[in-house]
Formats: structure tokens, sequence, C-alpha cells
């Protein structure tokens, strides 16, 4: 072996680590093709040989042109740790990788790394990862001038090209109309998925440094009631939650007794601007809909927290998440509890209930004025579902105490994924209370929405992140509540018309219009035909 890889060149090597990858990494991507292949038995093997012949010949002729010198190695050992861990994700989570899986990675904290850590994992990267980066690294490539690389690497890519065109070609009316419709393929071969999705988030996605921030709704005002009491509005940002595992919404189990009990008025049809929070979050205070959202715009331009500051209400976030996604970086921040950490909090991560206590004290301590208080929950963020709840809420076993889902029956990750949601119940539950005993200093109102749902095995897929055009309805339809007080109603929104008004289709594309219109914030941002609420108003 040692003798026979001191003769590989450059080229060869390419050659050798681009076979490798395709053999190694693209499961997924073969398994589907097959799905939707014409043929069957050996005419879908030879279709799908020829496939993997044009992918080798693809993928050696990209690492031609980006392995050179003394750095050709580094750059072939970084896209083999970079392919093992893609190819980990997406047969342990049945995902696809774009650009919004990219900004997901790039948006990911310590905690949530730590939680994806498994020896499942490791194994994987050794296996695809570490078995060619042994060879590249104890031998090294056979020597060649500068003038013989660039003859061998010519050739390479001249042969590439034209073994692409002529298997492509060979199948052209299958590889066209295939494609076409069924773009999911592309998200599924490794390494052309997770380049291209770098190449799309830097490209589209991510906003360059030190941008001037956009002023936005500058004319608000706001339109006082003339109450004899302030409004609190408190506004819960749910994590991960999705609406069918809500007993709210029919489904088999009661994991939502306590807001069942305090008569919330229920949107069954809620739908999110994104499959994940770094999409989802920012979109919905942008006052962009779904099908306008442009994410390097809402990253520098003012949103719902600052208007509604601007109008004139207190407007604080608390967060036991990752952050806001720049959604409250010009409004007021309150940390959570320290002393409560030691009560709530183990490996280095906080349940909810850190988050409740915080709002309890904060809202004792502080002056009685107009307020909107957003509380950014944990939620039920995976895969440690486990982690999410206290004991008290381990109602559905046996469950999977686990972060490598793939050790568990799906029934086990079902299980414990209700369990997040009942602990959210119970959060909701604790905040509507706390809501009604400041009763004699506010007028009150909580909304609960979720950023996004998951999937817990349906249709083999896990977590959550799809892309939204193929994205499972698990993904994408989340829960909503709201709960109103009798004075808060009395002042202008009649709760039987928000119930009816509650039952149409909405989506979060809703949330920055029918808040302005609830908390009576006139600018010209609003939009009337986006407001939920505006139909029930009385002034």
């Amino acid at each position: 072996m040692s003798h026979f890889t001191r003769l590989l060149t450059l080229s060869q090597r390419n050659l050798v680590i681009a076979a490798w990858l395709v053999l190694t990494c693209n499961a997924a991507f073969f398994h589907r093709l097959l799905e939707l292949t014409p043929y069957d038995g050996w005419r879908a093997g030879v279709f799908l040989g020829a496939t993997a012949l044009m992918l080798i010949a693809y993928f050696a002729s990209f690492l031609q042109l980006v392995t050179w010198g003394p750095l050709a190695r580094l750059v072939q050992s970084l896209l083999l740790l970079a392919s093992a861990l893609t190819t980990y994700f997406m047969a342990t989570y049945g995902v696809g990788i774009d650009a919004g899986q990219i900004q997901n990675m790039m948006e990911t904290d310590a905690h949530e790394v730590f939680d994806l850590l498994s020896w499942q994992m490791l194994a994987c990267v050794l296996f695809i990862a570490g078995v060619p980066m042994l060879m590249l690294w104890r031998v090294p490539a056979a020597p060649a001038s500068w003038r013989a690389t660039l003859r061998s690497k010519a050739i390479a890519i001249a042969l590439g090209l034209a073994s692409i065109l002529a298997l492509a070609g060979w199948h052209y009316a299958d590889y066209a109309s295939t494609f076409r419709e069924h773009r999911e393929l592309r998200y599924l071969m490794v390494p052309h998925n997770y380049l291209a999705g770098i190449k799309r988030y830097y490209s589209k996605m991510a906003a360059p440094p030190n941008m001037p921030l956009l002023r936005y709704g500058e004319d608000a005002t706001w339109i006082s009631a003339g109450t004899t009491k302030p409004t609190l509005f408190v506004f819960v940002l749910g994590e991960t939650a999705r609406a069918e595992s809500f007993g709210l919404n029919g489904y088999a189990r009661n994991t939502t007794p306590e807001l069942a009990m305090r008569g919330v008025i229920n949107f069954p049809q809620m739908s999110s601007c994104g499959t994940a929070t770094a999409v989802s979050v920012p979109c919905l205070f942008s006052g962009m809909t779904r099908a306008d959202y442009d994410p390097k715009l809402a990253s520098h331009r003012e949103g719902l927290l600052d208007i509604l500051q601007r109008a004139g209400y207190a407007t604080t976030w608390i967060d036991n998440n990752s952050g806001c996604k720049g959604a409250c970086d010009r409004v007021h921040n309150v940390p959570v509890l320290a002393e409560k950490k030691t009560q709530w909090c183990r490996d280095g991560e906080c349940q909810d209930d850190l988050l409740a206590d915080t709002f309890d004290d904060y809202i004792a301590r502080a002056h009685v004025n107009d307020r909107v208080v957003v509380l950014h929950q944990q939620g039920s963020h995976g895969p440690a579902y486990f982690r999410r709840y206290p004991d008290a809420f381990k109602r559905y076993t046996p469950t999977c105490d686990s972060n490598a889902l793939q050790s568990c029956t799906q029934q086990e990750v079902i299980n414990t994924y209700d369990n997040t949601i009942a602990y959210t119940d119970h959060i909701l539950g604790r905040v509507i209370d706390t809501l009604k005993a400041q009763a004699d200093r506010y007028n009150t109102v909580m909304v609960y929405v979720s950023d996004h749902g998951e999937s817990t095995g349906e249709h083999g897929l896990y977590l959550h992140g799809a892309p939204y055009l193929f994205a499972p309805s698990q993904q994408t339809h989340v829960p909503m509540v709201m709960w109103i007080s009798p004075a808060f109603a009395q002042q202008g929104s009649p709760v039987s018309c928000l119930r009816e008004q509650a039952q149409q289709p909405q989506s979060h594309d809703t949330i920055f219009h029918s808040f302005l219109g609830l908390l009576d914030v006139k600018t010209s941002t609003y939009k009337a035909a986006l407001d939920w609420s505006a139909a029930c108003r009385k002034r």
C-alpha cells in the first residue's frame, strides 16, 4: 500500500478522494434517486452506476481546481471532515443541506453544539474522514514540477468534463426531468450541497459587517385608549413546538391541560416564516412577509420592538435561548436570575421555569407603565429533549434520555418531545397566572407562538431546518394561543370576535401588524390586511 500511494500524483489523489466521497457520503442521494428512476433491475443499476461515475468526474474536477501546492492536503482534509459531518447529520436526522442549514450552523451556540455530539458522530467521522486522511498525511504525493502538475490537472479536468458530458447525454431526458421536478436531490449530494449552501449563505443571507442601521416606522405614535390602567403585553416566543402535538389542536394526548383550563384563544392554523430560529425569529419581527423576507435587510433594519419602543412602550427582552437574532438589540435586555440557575440549570442549559421566575421578579420590581415584554423560551429544542423539562414532567414514558436520537425508538423520541410540550403548557400557565395577579395594576395580554416546528421521525426526518418548499407540516405548522384579561377585552378587543378570527388560516406574516393593532400603534408600516385583530377592535 505504501509503495502504491507514493506513486499517486496530486491529480490521482483527487480522483481517489472524489470516488471515496461519492461511495461513502451519498447513500441518501442514491436511495432517493433510485426511488425516482424509471428503471428497475439491471437497468436501474446501470443508471445509478452512470450517475456515480458522473459525480466522481464532477467532484474530481472540482478538487483539481482547488488543491494546489502545500495547501492541497489541508483543503482535501477539510473537505473530508466537512463531508463526514454532513453525512452523519443527513443520515441521523434525515435532513438535506441548503443555505438555511448553513445559517443554522453559523448562528448556533456552544450548548447547541454540545447537544449534537455523540459517539456515533465520532465513529462516522473517523471512518469517512480518518481513513483517507491517514493516507494523505502519512504518505506525500508523488513530487512533480508546476508544469507537470498543470498538465496533469488540465488532462484530468478535460477527461472529467468529457465524462460528464457523455454520461449526462446518455441519460439526458431522465436527468433533466428528475432534477427539474425533484430539486431536493441537490440538497442530498455531498459535498455539492454544503458547498453550494455556503456560497448562497454568504451571497444572499449573511450581511456584511458594520452596515448602517436603517430606521423603520419613524412615524410611529401611540393612540392612547384613555384607560385608567396601563397595558402589560407579554409575547412568549416559543421554540421548536409543533401544532400537531398540542392537545388544544386535537392531539390524542392531553399535552395542554393548563392552557385549556385558562380559556385561551387558540389559533389552530398558524404557519411559520421558516423552519429554523435563524429565519423565523428575525422574519416575524421584521415587518416582511415570508414571500418577501430579505435576511440581509432584516439584519440591519429596525423592527417591531424598535417601533413599539419609539411609540412609547417600555420594551424588554428576557432570553432563555441563544439570543434574539438581532430583534432585541436596541431594547432593554434583562438577564435570567443568576440565583435561580442552581435550581433550573444543568449541563449549562436552563429550563424555562427560570424564564418564568425571572419574569415574575422583573414585573414585581418594574415601574407601572405601559410595557411589552418578550420571553424567549428554550422550549422543545432538540435533539436533547430530555434536558428541557424537570423530572416532574416525565409524563410519557419510556423516554429517549440521549441526544443520539438514532439510539432510541421513534416512540421514545415522541414521548420525550411530548413531555417538552407539556412543560411549555405549564410555563404558559404560570405566565397567565402572573398576569392575572397583576389585574389591579395592568390591563394584560399574553400571546404565545412557536418559531418553527419539529420532526420526530415522520417521513424519516428528525429535528427541523428542512428547505421550506419541501418541509413537512410538522416543521411549518406551529401552535399559537392568546390570553387577554377582561379589562383589556373591554377596552376594544372582544374575546368572541378574536376567537372567530383565530379559526382562520394565519401565519407569522400577521404577527408584526396584529401586535401594532392590538397595542394601538399608528405607523405607515402597518397593514390592516395582515392584522387578524383589526375586525374586532371598537376603535
